[in-house]
């Protein structure tokens, strides 16, 4: 499979389309709609997401609420829209603004933030509820939760939000570590044989291309390396087939899925945006100057989560696709089922 996306921040309309999901999938607007409800209305969003609606429409792809096979074509319509952008030439450190000034030759870098805004991820969210539905078919099941926030982990929600209300009044922005998962996936999707064709490679790549993600780990991740050799082992359990003392790799063996959970975390940076002035450059005249407050998220980990959830399915969807085949549900579920049931028993030499 793949997607494209098009459109900007305050444009018309954000425009997707995802070529090669299989036929006989049903599907309800109303799946599609609570996907995007739900990185809408996701803790610490800017007051923008109370005037947007994301009135979704399925253009193609889709007929009686089945998929046929064609590319699904999504319109996501913006409620919020700019007829004349901001012409000034004061680049917001980081965002894409002064680096796309440059690539593109770009006065206004504004024209630079319409499409590198987080704004483009409700069609790759819209896209992803296809994915989630199919898995979810598949008995394959995909969620995600926030596991820190602003340096703090284990808080629970009313300590967050508290943390939330706190950035708020001091104009500041907060990152985050969240956590996708996903479970009874079958053994042996991705390849050891490519660097390209490890999942692994392929899930970082998903999440590496969301807006302010700066890490990704898989399992244990980073605190591997602080361990001794045979501690960062998932050895087998004594006269178990092929049950683990612990899951440090977090669902992944040389690229490939070793059936136990996949886990994947990911570290948010604080959004660009602050509620205060902070220091830039103007790019007409090369004297300092401050860049503007706009209308920000206090955070993006928790919408970055919802969104990250969806293009993992997008992920894993693909990697199904490509193990078993079938253009169709009916001929790749009873695929997976019967592979399922192979690989629970010892191969025969």
């Amino acid at each position: 499979m793949r997607y494209l996306t098009a459109g900007e921040s305050h444009g018309p309309a954000i425009v997707a389309v995802l070529d090669g999901f299989p036929a006989g999938v049903r599907i309800e607007t109303a799946a599609i709609a609570r996907s995007l409800a739900r990185r809408r209305t996701a803790p610490g969003r800017s007051p923008r997401q109370a005037e947007e609606t994301d009135s979704c429409r399925v253009l193609g792809g889709l007929h009686r609420g089945e998929t046929t096979g064609a590319p699904v074509a999504v319109v996501i319509d913006n409620a919020v829209r700019i007829d004349e952008i901001d012409d000034s030439a004061v680049p917001r450190p980081g965002h894409a603004d002064f680096a796309g000034m440059l690539k593109y030759g770009l006065a206004a870098p504004a024209v630079v933030r319409e499409r590198a805004s987080a704004r483009e991820t409700v069609a790759r969210v819209a896209l992803g509820a296809f994915c989630l539905r199919l898995l979810g078919l598949l008995d394959i099941r995909v969620s995600s939760r926030v596991v820190a926030l602003g340096g703090r982990t284990g808080a629970g929600q009313t300590a967050m939000i508290r943390e939330l209300e706190r950035a708020r009044k001091s104009g500041e922005s907060l990152g985050g570590v969240f956590e996708v998962r996903a479970e009874n996936l079958p053994v042996g999707l991705g390849s050891h044989v490519q660097w390209d064709r490890r999942l692994s490679s392929r899930l970082a790549a998903q999440l590496m291309g969301l807006n302010a993600v700066k890490g990704v780990e898989f399992g244990a991740g980073f605190a591997l390396a602080a361990l001794r050799g045979t501690a960062s082992l998932d050895l087998f359990k004594k006269g178990r087939n092929f049950e683990r003392e612990s899951n440090l790799a977090g669902g992944l063996e040389g690229g490939m899925t070793d059936g136990a959970p996949l886990i994947i975390r990911a570290a948010v940076r604080p959004v660009p945006g602050q509620g205060v002035p902070v220091r830039s450059v103007d790019m007409r005249t090369g004297r300092p100057a401050q860049a503007r407050p706009g209308r920000s998220d206090l955070t993006a980990v928790f919408a970055a989560a919802v969104v990250a959830e969806h293009v993992t399915a997008f992920e894993l969807a693909d990697a199904i696709l490509e193990k078993f085949g079938g253009d169709s549900l009916r001929e790749l579920a009873p695929r997976l089922v019967a592979w399922r049931a192979k690989t629970q028993r010892p191969p025969r030499r």
